[in-house]
């Protein structure tokens, strides 16, 4: 660890506390390391009682990353002047940096956005198309990547053709294959969910990029379930626009996230918002950001969030996800009464296991799995997706898992 990294939060003390135990663990972060992994569990202030199990939703905040939220949200109240608030431009410019390296692209290419759904929406309503052209979509893209394309086409007389999801995936090419007969001549864009929130499907997305590079259509990826949870890299991957949230993997504030745009087609796209602020010559992705008035505090608890993974690494970020969830899918693929809706193989999924019970019905599971054992996970209760929703991050340990797949063997018999 350099001493620049070290220093980065040397001004606010829960973050000194955080870099402190993670700069100076005695333990690796190997994924199988419970040691180092219930260190990290102590930075983040879950009720000791709880197990929380809906990362694919929202995540909590690690205290460093609260302690560094409330810090500029007192400054900013007490002192809104426009001289105090000077400051937080750079501190932007420093987050949209290190939310580029995250992803391993160029920072001019990342645009500071609220959320998932905005991003989403940025691409969908910016690029210019016309009565008659194609849009491939899968039916178990998130409603920001999937009813906002309906509602365009309804607008503007687009066509709009939703791949079916198998459940589980049986192997990339048939997810690949999904996609690839929906396209032809016609087809200007395609977009997918990277993983899928519903049975945790990961698509090949550099496969499905090069399919689309091949044939000038634009492919955007909604990176809600692997921003801060996989170790994405948006340049190998070579898609034209990636979506994602803070709330979510990334453990940071609501209502802030990022949208990647390729710089040789950030051109391409109209601005979702025009606003003060906003010109031609604002440069890059920035001028998908205009909004008007920021919460500019949440940006700077974006970038603690962003520091936090970078302290642990988010090598080992993944490597620890996949391990808790291969831990679990492991103990539940032959428990009677429980079936899998995702795939074993962890090139086939993400940080999300979907389960359905066989003989029980799935509200009162649910809701006895709260009530009863404290576990906090996600309900689907309808569809080809129903089920149980378990997503685990890096604040859970191996006994968290353990107990849960218990409760579940309790209520499932």
């Amino acid at each position: 660890m350099t001493q620049s990294r070290r220093d980065l939060f040397r001004h606010a003390g829960a973050w000194l506390a955080t870099v402190q135990a993670l700069t100076s663990a005695p333990t690796h972060p190997g994924p199988a390391n419970e040691d180092y992994w219930r260190m990290v569990k102590r930075q983040f202030p879950l009720n000791d009682n709880l197990i929380y199990l809906n990362a694919a939703n929202v995540c909590p905040a690690s205290r460093g990353v609260l302690d560094r939220h409330l810090e500029f949200l007192r400054d900013f109240q007490a002192n809104p002047s426009f001289q105090n608030r000077l400051k937080y431009e750079p501190m932007a410019e420093r987050a949209r940096a290190k939310a580029a390296a995250l992803l391993n692209v160029d920072k001019e290419e990342i645009a500071l956005t609220r959320n998932t759904s905005e991003s989403t929406n940025t691409i969908v309503n910016g690029l210019d198309l016309k009565a008659g052209d194609e849009i491939v979509i899968t039916s178990h893209n998130h409603p920001s990547n999937n009813d906002s394309w309906k509602v365009r086409a309804r607008r503007h007389g687009l066509i709009v053709k939703e791949a079916a999801v198998p459940i589980p995936a049986q192997s990339r090419q048939q997810l690949i294959d999904s996609i690839a007969q929906l396209v032809t001549p016609k087809t200007r864009v395609i977009t997918i969910t990277h993983c899928t929130n519903t049975t945790g499907n990961l698509y090949p997305a550099k496969e499905i990029a090069a399919i689309a590079r091949q044939q000038g259509i634009w492919f955007h990826l909604d990176g809600a379930q692997t921003l801060g949870a996989l170790n994405v890299n948006l340049r190998d991957i070579d898609c034209d626009s990636y979506a994602g949230s803070a709330h979510k993997w990334l453990m940071g504030p609501l209502e802030a996230g990022l949208l990647y745009v390729r710089a040789a087609r950030v051109p391409q796209v109209w601005p979702h918002v025009v606003t003060a602020g906003w010109s031609d010559k604002v440069a890059g992705a920035r001028k998908f950001e205009v909004f008007g008035q920021r919460d500019n505090p949440r940006i700077v608890a974006m970038e603690a969030a962003l520091d936090f993974l970078q302290l642990i690494g988010m090598e080992h970020v993944d490597a620890r996800l996949r391990a808790l969830v291969a831990h679990t899918k492991e103990q539940l693929r032959d428990m009677p009464g429980v079936q899998l809706k995702t795939s074993l193989d962890p090139a086939l999924s993400g940080g999300v296991v979907k389960l359905t019970l066989k003989n029980k019905p799935l509200k009162p599971a649910y809701d006895a799995l709260y009530e009863r054992h404290r576990i906090s996970i996600a309900l689907t209760p309808a569809g080809d997706a129903a089920g149980l929703r378990i997503s685990p991050h890096i604040y859970n340990t191996i006994d968290e898992m353990d107990r849960t797949v218990a409760a579940i063997k309790e209520i499932a018999s």
